[in-house]
């Protein structure tokens, strides 16, 4: 969850909190009388060339960057061939291979666009900082990186479309040093799926200046995928699994980015708002972690740049034999949650789901769209059915609540005449009333409960609405076309605020109009609605959507309490 929405949920507690001890602390209170919250089809396929338009720029100056030169001291042929491209088409990805480096040059998700309309492609073209150069799946240590991942490695195999009766496909790059050292890396293809394989051998690496280390990693920057490339910049950042737990780091202090942390690492990734690249260890644990970062400027859909963050992670092992072999499982698709975790690992722990506290409910939330989305295909229908449900469970908490707003208002001459009998004594005061609260069994703050009850769900729904694959480019109806999204029409009228936000706060409005009846809280039917309207504009308007039919139902809903509360009274009248 983004600083801007944090702020808003503590406006909004502080609000229902606060307002009436403060409006009581500057206006005694007088006794008053009684009264009765898809994936599209690929259309277009870019080449490799039209990642040109997202070139990041350096910044004015330029920056230093966290790698080390490549080490001069390694041997490296001096021929080098021309650049060989292997492309490889599965249902679901197509990967470009270099035989520079025998490096992932391009990663395209055919059944994901991006805010062009085109398939989601995860490199551009990357000039700093330097370890960021030579596409992805490059071999160094720690943040050196070695000279042959520039050097021409000899190819075997060839460009391939998979079929569905095609078990595999494997490319190998060998890359044989003039001193006898050689580096064979071996990518294996799989038709149905988001993973592939890659085995690296190498022979002598200590002649290849790895004697103490061999680092493997996903050091090439995600590209943005959304319109508002801010989106995916809250998003960055190094994350990796040590002994099964999940850590990360994003915060670049200055212009650089290098911490490194020793343990037993299962896998490493980089990650947009709704895309990642995992490269996860298969047949043993690294020993050691490295996340490298920088800063560089964008072009943003927009036409201008924006300040971007570059990141890149690797799992490191320590002292190679003379013939070491590694064996990786390379992810790059969908941050799916349940994708995810059927592939254990807890690489789950990748797709955002806000605080952990909240985080069970946001699996909870996700979990009942996802399969009521299987009997109604449309997730603004999802939500609505959610809100009615939501509204189900919590009615007895409400009725409670409005009942005891009610019992407020009984007690109000007890209240005074407690408040004037003892107001040169703060603390009988203080017991006085308490007394008072408990003898007619009144909570004075009953009224603010269900609101707290539900914030969990509340802040879960936000984070399924604005972190899940799912929810991305889901429609509902009209303008309404992205649910993850703010509301669109908010770019046609005044002051940014949406048409489905305005209709929610005019619901709100006569919802609080029906529920508060106590003068002191009259501003509060005026400024809630207000409020509210502001902060929902700015957010996913399938959470407006949400708010919209749970005040609409809310009306109705006090309509019954109210019905409810006065046939008891009439009953202990005529009793």
């Amino acid at each position: 969850m983004d600083k801007k929405a944090i702020i808003g949920f503590v406006l909004i507690m502080a609000l229902l909190l606060l307002w009436m001890p403060l409006w009581n602390a500057i206006f005694p209170p007088k006794p008053q009388p009684v009264k009765a919250p898809i994936d599209s089809t690929a259309v277009h396929t870019p080449g490799l060339a039209d990642t040109s338009h997202t070139k990041p720029e350096s910044l004015a100056t330029a920056l230093p960057t966290t790698l080390a030169p490549p080490d001069s001291t390694a041997t490296a042929d001096s021929t080098q061939e021309p650049e060989r491209l292997i492309t490889i088409d599965t249902r679901t990805i197509r990967v470009v291979l270099s035989s520079i480096g025998g490096t992932v040059k391009q990663v395209v998700l055919k059944h994901y666009l991006n805010f062009n309309g085109e398939q989601v492609q995860f490199l551009g073209e990357q000039s700093t900082p330097e370890w960021a150069r030579y596409g992805a799946l490059t071999i160094g240590y720690n943040d050196r990186l070695s000279t042959f991942n520039s050097q021409s490695f000899h190819v075997e195999g060839d460009s391939t479309i998979l079929n569905p009766q095609d078990t595999s496909s494997i490319v190998t790059f060998t890359y044989a040093a003039p001193n006898g050292a050689k580096v064979i890396k071996k990518y294996t293809f799989h038709y149905n799926d988001y993973i592939f394989d890659l085995d690296v051998d190498i022979k002598d690496p200590a002649k290849l200046n790895l004697a103490q280390g061999v680092t493997l990693g996903w050091f090439a920057p995600l590209e943005p995928t959304e319109l508002d490339i801010t989106q995916d910049k809250g998003k960055l950042g190094g994350f990796f699994s040590m002994g099964g737990e999940f850590d990360y780091f994003k915060k670049i202090k200055g212009d650089t980015l290098k911490q490194i942390v020793t343990g037993p690492i299962d896998w490493v990734a980089t990650r947009t708002k709704y895309f990642t690249a995992v490269v996860m260890a298969q047949s043993e644990p690294g020993r050691e972690v490295v996340v490298l970062g920088g800063r560089v400027a964008h072009l943003n859909p927009k036409g201008g740049t924006t300040p971007w963050e570059v990141f890149g992670a690797g799992i490191t092992y320590d002292n190679p034999p003379a013939d070491a072999h590694f064996a990786f499982n390379i992810y790059t698709g969908p941050l799916d949650y349940d994708r995810l975790q059927k592939m254990d690992k807890g690489l789950s722990a990748l797709v955002d789901f806000g605080w952990k506290y909240f985080r069970p409910f946001a699996i909870a939330i996700l979990w009942f769209f996802t399969n009521l989305h299987k009997a109604i295909p449309n997730y603004g229908f999802v939500i609505i059915v959610f809100s009615i449900i939501m509204k189900v469970i919590f009615w007895p908490l409400t009725l409670k609540s409005t009942k005891s707003m009610y019992k407020m208002k009984e007690i109000q001459p007890k209240l005074s005449e407690i408040k004037e009998k003892y107001k040169n004594d703060p603390a009988k005061l203080n017991t006085e009333t308490m007394k008072a609260y408990k003898e007619y069994g009144v909570n004075p703050f009953g009224s603010c409960l269900p609101m707290l009850i539900q914030l969990p769900i509340f802040w879960a729904l936000y984070a399924v609405l604005s972190n899940t694959i799912e929810l991305r480019g889901a429609g509902f109806v009209f303008w309404i076309t992205d649910l993850s999204q703010p509301d669109p029409s908010g770019k046609l009228i005044p002051l940014g605020i949406g048409i489905m936000p305005i209709i929610m706060g005019i619901a709100m409005f006569f919802q609080q109009k029906m529920t508060i009846t106590d003068p002191k809280q009259k501003m509060m039917v005026y400024l809630m609605p207000v409020l509210f309207t502001y902060l929902f504009s700015k957010w996913a308007s399938g959470l407006v959507l949400y708010w919209t039919v749970f005040s609409v139902i809310g009306i109705l809903e006090q309509w019954m309490v109210q019905r409810h509360i006065k046939a008891e009274q009439e009953a202990k009248r005529t009793g």
